[in-house]
């Protein structure tokens, strides 16, 4: 078996079909689809049923509500496959996904092949224009098809978060590839819902993410080396976190998550001028008292740096 694609699925039953069509309709034919189904207490169980009745290469598993990383490393202990690759049951996917994926990641004898991405809301037809995928790999797990060797080496796993679970074992693989690439296709379509995990993300959660991110790195004797890295992720995430919140109340979360997790971060210590404007963001925020005092601090200083410039 090349490819192992597990599936985690909850309460999908109007949009399951869907996903899995895309992925029976692959160009690729060596895989096994492990589908996880979280307790649905919809009609999901019954269509997958139905699903694994006519193809043998999908493989249902029923668990209780466990949650979306209980889920996959389930999955992932019947995984047979020389690659892995974790994807969201309300998804869909390129006829060529998985071949050109293979493709690429046995030419250059990787350890992590990423795609990129769009996002679509209701129909398919409705795709957005923005790409995911940008310079820096973001810590989702459904764009990147990864050696399973990899991940036993090291027993990555995911943390058991409502959300940002993906995170340590994303950047945890990332960190400890010898060598990862990636092809520009768009050959993952992420379906927006309001009632997914990623859209009802709790920003606490991402913090709990970077500390056990830290922690892990820790454990492998392997912080020293990517402390770099890890400061980029940190406060790029922590900035977009905050400029994505949708209200007042989540942006004077981050804010107060970032005064109190700084000290098992340790962010503002590590030394790496990369992301200037990332880092000067965080140290505000860090320094501010309150919402109001961060507002005014970044906009004195970002005056200062304009009337500089004009001189």
């Amino acid at each position: 078996m090349r490819i192992s694609v597990i599936l985690t699925t909850y309460n999908l039953e109007n949009i399951i079909s869907e996903t899995l069509n895309s992925l029976i309709g692959q160009s690729f034919s060596d895989f096994e689809i492990i589908v996880v189904d979280d307790g649905s207490s919809d009609s999901t169980v019954k269509i997958i049923e139905k699903y694994a009745q006519r193809f043998e290469f999908i493989k249902p598993h029923f668990l209780k509500h466990l949650g979306c990383a209980n889920c996959r490393m389930e999955g992932y202990k019947y995984a047979t496959g020389k690659y892995v690759i974790f994807l969201d049951g309300d998804d869909v996917f390129d006829c060529d996904f998985l071949l050109k994926m293979y493709k690429k990641i046995e030419e250059e004898n990787a350890d992590i092949c990423i795609c990129n991405s769009k996002e679509f809301e209701g129909s398919i037809k409705n795709i957005k224009k923005t790409h995911f995928n940008s310079d820096y790999p973001i810590g989702w797990a459904w764009d990147k098809l990864i050696r399973k060797s990899l991940i036993d080496k090291w027993d990555l796993k995911f943390s058991n978060l409502s959300s940002s679970n993906d995170l340590v074992f994303v950047y945890s693989a990332l960190f400890l590839s010898k060598k990862t690439v990636k092809i520009p296709d768009c050959l993952v379509y992420r379906r927006i819902r309001e009632n997914s995990a990623s859209y009802l993300r709790d920003e606490k959660n991402a913090f709990i993410a970077l500390c056990e991110l830290k922690q892990k790195l820790c454990e492998l004797d392997k912080f020293e080396e990517f402390k770099d890295d890890f400061q980029s992720i940190a406060i790029r995430l922590i900035f977009w976190l905050f400029n994505s919140a949708k209200n007042r109340e989540k942006r004077k979360s981050v804010l107060e998550y970032i005064r109190y997790y700084e000290n098992l971060l340790n962010i503002s210590n590590i030394k790496n001028n990369k992301y200037k404007n990332y880092y000067e963001f965080y140290i505000i925020a860090l320094k501010s008292r309150s919402e109001i005092d961060f507002y005014i601090n970044y906009l004195v200083k970002n005056l200062f740096k304009l009337s500089y410039f004009k001189k």
